[in-house]
């Protein structure tokens, strides 16, 4: 009988991290053993002690730190000696199905090292936007002109992708003895696609499986709309430290498994796209009073991105 561990990392999404094991609970997989682990990454609002109460048979792990979604992921992947691993979000919750389906896919094709289920959104049910190669400059180009990628439509088959989203991804358990667990250098975005493409190196296919699905709220711990999805000024002081973090996670991401020019021209093209961004809360600080304090936040962590030194990790912004 093989056995499966679930991660899941909280960070003041307590309602939805319960619904999220619930799910788990609900649809089980037929004849494995589950093992729950959910990572409270110092959430300060107690989220454990509520989690804890709804699940008391689910083993938690408090962190004294707000470790990312790496670092508290890597709590339990360190540890764990499972068969199989699913690393799920928080604000995702699974169907019917789901879980046999993903196991059997990698039960049935010993070549391949990672799965992950389609993405659809809590409310319609219609896929999420689903980036599915990797960001390099021509794609990243693609993608601000094209939109939002849905790879799993009109698909029934396996669908063999570059990368695999982090909402979803369960992967056997021998690769964290040898592609290794997720590099909590990054502290959200990209760790995904950095196991992938080290995974891939190590000649491992990665999947998606159109048959499997996965509800998605989305952006719920980062306050961020998920991916293809954009808001107007982001306020809160979670939402500006995620949009700094996206910016110090790519350029990791590059220095790790890119040249040095594509560096510079990331470089080049995210401060010319962090400048034009300034010009809509610089004219409403300028004629709008009631949001100069939330033009002001903006425009200072653009800048702040402008100003980040692209070959060398910066300091985390603290989460208020």
């Amino acid at each position: 009988m093989s056995r499966l561990t679930v991660s899941i990392v909280n960070y003041r999404t307590a309602a939805l991290t319960i619904e999220c094991i619930a799910s788990i609970k609900a649809h089980p997989p037929v004849g494995g053993e589950v093992d729950i682990v959910v990572v409270d990454n110092a959430s300060g609002d107690g989220s454990a002690a509520r989690i804890a109460a709804a699940h008391p048979d689910v083993r938690l792990i408090q962190s004294d730190a707000n470790l990312g979604f790496a670092g508290g992921n890597n709590l339990v992947l360190r540890d764990c000696r499972s068969d199989f691993v699913l690393l799920l979000n928080s604000d995702a919750c699974v169907e019917a199905g789901t879980l046999d389906t993903l196991l059997a896919a990698l039960r049935d094709n010993p070549r391949v090292g990672a799965v992950s289920a389609r993405i659809v959104n809590a409310g319609d049910g219609l896929d999420q936007d689903y980036p599915c190669r990797f960001p390099s400059l021509p794609e990243m180009v693609r993608r601000a002109l094209r939109g939002a990628q849905f790879p799993a439509a009109g698909r029934t088959a396996p669908v063999p992708l570059e990368r695999l989203h982090g909402a979803c991804m369960m992967l056997r358990g021998e690769l964290l003895a040898t592609v290794g667990v997720l590099d909590d250098g990054f502290f959200m975005y990209d760790e995904d696609v950095d196991w992938c493409v080290r995974a891939a190196r190590q000649g491992w296919a990665l999947w998606l499986i159109p048959s499997a699905r996965v509800v998605h709220h989305g952006g719920k711990s980062s306050q961020r709309a998920p991916s293809g999805q954009r808001k107007g000024l982001e306020l809160s002081a979670t939402a500006l430290r995620m949009r700094y973090e996206l910016r110090r996670s790519r350029y990791r991401l590059y220095r790790k498994h890119r040249t040095w020019w594509e560096l510079c021209m990331l470089k080049a093209m995210t401060d010319a796209a962090m400048l034009l961004a300034c010009i809509r809360p610089f004219m409403l600080w300028l004629a709008v009073p009631g949001q100069r304090a939330a033009a002001g936040a903006l425009l200072r962590v653009n800048l702040r991105i402008v100003a980040m030194n692209p070959f060398s990790d910066q300091d985390a912004a603290r989460v208020a």
